[in-house]
């Protein structure tokens, strides 16, 4: 008991130390862009440790999601497929469900872990956004085009985050009214971030890094005190047409993508048992494609797919 403390408290020691690693260097780039007298609030700081700390977690739930969708498709393939009629070795079943379960209950631990770092990956990329804009703004002539490149990346991964931020937040319900004014919010500040990038082909590029570093933070520092719809201050927002999201159009994408794989998987001959796993299975993988971190939201898309009554 005391060993398992003591390695918590090492486990614990060390993700604080990249959090604060990650306060340290935020503090620098800001500073570089101009913004030292800035202090950077303490629930930002809380923010990018939480980050730091269910990183981990969260790739281990991804992990395991994903292989549990794996031994169940194959195992449903193998047993119904080419070893059909045949009965299955009671071992192997028993090592089967013993794995399945494991991985269930891996699933169910790191999910609760890694929440924070859903919740808390719109601060992570404010940080690496304003990263990007300091790395560039002390680049030489040389590296200038690679930095810059990399501001782009940055801040079309940004976008994304501001766009889901309602829904990352954990504080709207699905079907809440708030949704339609929290996301032509969100396309508000993502047409006042285009607007401030392609001053970097027509003004000082020092000063247009430092203009999209300011907008950032007070994207990151509004975030965090959970003030979602006002992420930029109105003024800034005033004439700016909100950018549409194009999750419908991936949503339109997944549905056909799911549909043609599954007209496909019928010329299989595969029993219906394994077809459904073997379905379901091509359907979790198009959304991971397609949504990222946000595919279980989208489970409910496999009602179109249910047979009628």
């Amino acid at each position: 008991m005391s060993l398992n403390i003591s390695v918590r408290a090492r486990w614990g020691r060390r993700v604080r130390g990249w959090g604060d690693e990650s306060v340290a260097e935020l503090r620098v780039d800001l500073d570089r862009l101009g913004y030292g007298w800035w202090p950077i609030p303490p629930r930002m700081k809380v923010a990018l440790r939480h980050a730091s700390a269910a990183d981990l977690p969260w790739f281990f739930f991804m992990l395991a999601a994903v292989m549990l969708v794996y031994v169940v498709v194959v195992y449903f393939v193998i047993v119904l497929g080419p070893y059909r009629g045949r009965e299955p070795h009671w071992h192997w079943l028993a090592a089967w469900a013993i794995l399945v379960t494991l991985l269930m209950k891996l699933c169910v631990k790191t999910r609760g872990a890694g929440l924070p770092f859903v919740r808390n990956q719109l601060t992570s990329a404010c940080r690496k956004t304003i990263r990007a804009c300091a790395e560039a703004h002390g680049a030489s002539h040389a590296q200038r085009p690679e930095k810059l490149f990399a501001v782009g990346t940055a801040l079309r991964r940004l976008e994304g985050n501001v766009m889901r931020a309602h829904r990352r937040s954990g504080t709207v319900a699905f079907l809440s009214p708030r949704r339609r004014e929290l996301k032509a919010h969100a396309g508000q500040v993502v047409a006042k971030l285009r607007e401030a990038e392609t001053a970097l082909d027509h003004s000082p590029q020092a000063e247009a890094l430092s203009e999209i570093a300011g907008l950032v933070a007070t994207i990151a520092e509004q975030y965090v005190d959970g003030r979602i719809g006002a992420l930029l201050p109105k003024p800034l927002l005033e004439g700016k047409k909100p950018v549409r999201d194009r999750e419908v159009l991936r949503l339109a994408a997944a549905v056909v993508l799911i549909a043609g794989g599954v007209a496909g998987l019928a010329f299989l001959g595969l029993p219906d048992i394994a077809m459904a796993a073997v379905g379901t299975a091509w359907s979790v993988l198009i959304l991971m494609a397609l949504f990222g971190n946000n595919w279980a939201s989208h489970l409910p898309v496999f009602e179109l797919f249910k047979p009628g009554p």
